[in-house]
C-alpha cells in the first residue's frame, strides 16, 4: 500500500448538486453498532481477525456493512488473520430464503457461528453496555467438534410485503490446530431483495459515469447518478478508492466514503445527482466509485487518469 504521496488532507468535498427531482433524506436510524474485531488466544502468539468491510480494531461504526453483489447475487467476506485468508462468509437469496454459507481455509475451523435477521436495525437487542446481545441470536450453535464448513436457511416471511431489505448480524468463533482461538464482535450487514408488484418495479435502478479530468491544474474527479427506476433509491452510498500504478501492479493508496449510510441520501425516481471532488493524482491513477442503496443492485466505476503533474 502507498500513502503519504499527496500530503495530509487526500480529499476535500468541493460540491455536492442534485438537479431535477428533490434529494429526500431519511429520518435518522437511533442505532449503531460497534463493528470492530477482539481477540482470545490460548498462546502467547495474538492474532487480529478482521472480516471484510470492518473497520480497525478499536474503532466504532454507526453503519452496517454493505457488501457487493456479484453476478450471481452473492454477497460475501472474508475472514483475514494476519493478511491471510483463513474463512469466507457469504449469502444470498433463494426462494424467498436467506441462505449463508461459512467456509474455513488454512487449517482453521469454525467452534461457533451465531447470527440474527431483522428487517429494521432498531430490531436487534442489545446488552446492558450497549452492545448487540450475542445470546439473543435466534441462532447459535456451537460445535463440539469443530467444522470447516455451515450452511444455513432462514425464511424471510417475517417480512413485509414491501420491503426490499433487511440486516444480518454475524458472530464467528474459530479455533486452529495450534488450539489459538479467534472470535469477531458482531458485524451488521445489509441484505437486498428484488421484487416486483406485477405492475411496477419496486426496485430502484441506479446507473452512472465516472470522469477524471484536468482543470486549472488541478484533477477533478466527477460523478454522475441517476435512478431510472420507479422507487426511491434509499440509504445511497459512495466509496472512491484510488490506486497508482507501478511497473504494471496497481497498490491502493487511499479510499474515502463520500456518502456514507450515516447520511441517509436517497434518490427519488427521474432524479439525477452529481458529486464531484479534488482528488490526488500523479502518474497513472485508477479511481473506482462503489455505490450501493439498499433496494438496488450496486454498480462499480472504474476511471483510469494520467496525470503529467
Amino acid at each position: 500500500m502507498i500513502c503519504g504521496l499527496f500530503g495530509v488532507e487526500y480529499f476535500r468535498r468541493l460540491f455536492v448538486i442534485e438537479l431535477g427531482r428533490e434529494v429526500r433524506r431519511m429520518s435518522k436510524i437511533g442505532i449503531g453498532f460497534a463493528i470492530a474485531v477482539v481477540i482470545v488466544a490460548t498462546s502467547s502468539c495474538l492474532f487480529l481477525p478482521q472480516l471484510t468491510g470492518a473497520p480497525a480494531e478499536g474503532s466504532i461504526s454507526l453503519e452496517p456493512q454493505i457488501l457487493p453483489l456479484d453476478a450471481f447475487g452473492v454477497r460475501r467476506a472474508e475472514i483475514v488473520v494476519e493478511g491471510t485468508n483463513v474463512g469466507v462468509f457469504s449469502f444470498w437469496i433463494e426462494n424467498d430464503s436467506l441462505n449463508l454459507s461459512f467456509e474455513s481455509l488454512d487449517g482453521w475451523m469454525f467452534s461457533r457461528i451465531a447470527f440474527e435477521t431483522e428487517e429494521a436495525l432498531g430490531e436487534f437487542e442489545l446488552d446492558e453496555s450497549g452492545k448487540l446481545d450475542i445470546a439473543s441470536f435466534s441462532t447459535n450453535v456451537s460445535f463440539e467438534n469443530v467444522v470447516d464448513f455451515a450452511s444455513y436457511e432462514v425464511a424471510l416471511d417475517f417480512l413485509g410485503d414491501f420491503t426490499t431489505s433487511f440486516f444480518a448480524a454475524i458472530y464467528l468463533e474459530m479455533r486452529n490446530s495450534d488450539d489459538i482461538e479467534i472470535s469477531t464482535i458482531p458485524t451488521v450487514y445489509l441484505g437486498t431483495i428484488f421484487r416486483d408488484s406485477g405492475q411496477i418495479d419496486l426496485n430502484a435502478i441506479l446507473t452512472g459515469e465516472l470522469h477524471v479530468e484536468r482543470r486549472n491544474c488541478l484533477a477533478y474527479c466527477d460523478l454522475f447518478l441517476i435512478n431510472e427506476g420507479n422507487t426511491e433509491a434509499s440509504l445511497v452510498t459512495v466509496e472512491l478508492l484510488l490506486e497508482i500504478e507501478e511497473e504494471g501492479t496497481w497498490f491502493e493508496f487511499e479510499k474515502v466514503k463520500l456518502v456514507s449510510f450515516e447520511d441517509e441520501l436517497n434518490i427519488a425516481p427521474g432524479t439525477y445527482l452529481n458529486i464531484s471532488n479534488e482528488i490526488p493524482v500523479k502518474g497513472r491513477t485508477r479511481v473506482t466509485a462503489d455505490i450501493h442503496s439498499i433496494n438496488s443492485d450496486s454498480i462499480r466505476l472504474v476511471c483510469i487518469f494520467e496525470s503529467d503533474f
